[in-house]
């Protein structure tokens, strides 16, 4: 719905995306979209997503409250951690369970992830080479103005 908007761009300085960490400073948290640790990111996002560089020391817990009309999905890229009794290690991604929250644990060495998060779309798509819209007439305008020069 919202393919045909007009472009914009936020100049946002790695030094201003903020950053957290629990009172026992064993979880930190930068949060680019969403919310974490009680602290919002400063992105104004089109739609609400969650976008969160999190670091668990070993041991340490941490509870994520979720939108229940999100889908939510870990990418663990450091150590492991257990979510809700499953260990997820470096390279895996999982996907979450619709619910209001997930609790994960560092296990022994840590872990550093990505929470990743957004509604479902719930659109027809349609795409071709690097279009991507709703129906295929939309697919031969986007095309066509990319030919004419004139896509935004």
């Amino acid at each position: 719905k919202d393919k045909m908007m007009e472009p914009r761009y936020q100049d946002i300085p790695s030094a201003d995306i903020p950053e957290v960490s629990s009172k026992d400073g064993k979880v930190w948290a930068k949060v680019i979209a969403g919310e974490a640790l009680g602290i919002s990111a400063v992105i104004d996002t089109v739609i609400p997503i969650t976008y969160i560089h999190l670091k668990l020391k070993p041991g340490a817990s941490y509870l994520h409250a979720c939108n229940q009309d999100h889908n939510v999905m870990l990418y663990v890229f450091g150590g492991s951690l257990a979510v809700e009794g499953r260990s997820l290690h470096d390279g895996s991604l999982g996907l979450l369970s619709p619910g209001e929250s997930v609790s994960m644990t560092g296990e022994d060495d840590g872990a550093e992830l990505l929470i990743l998060g957004g509604p479902e779309l719930g659109e027809p798509i349609a795409r071709y080479g690097p279009f991507v819209m709703n129906t295929r007439e939309e697919i031969h305008q986007a095309i066509e103005d990319y030919n004419n020069g004139t896509l935004a």
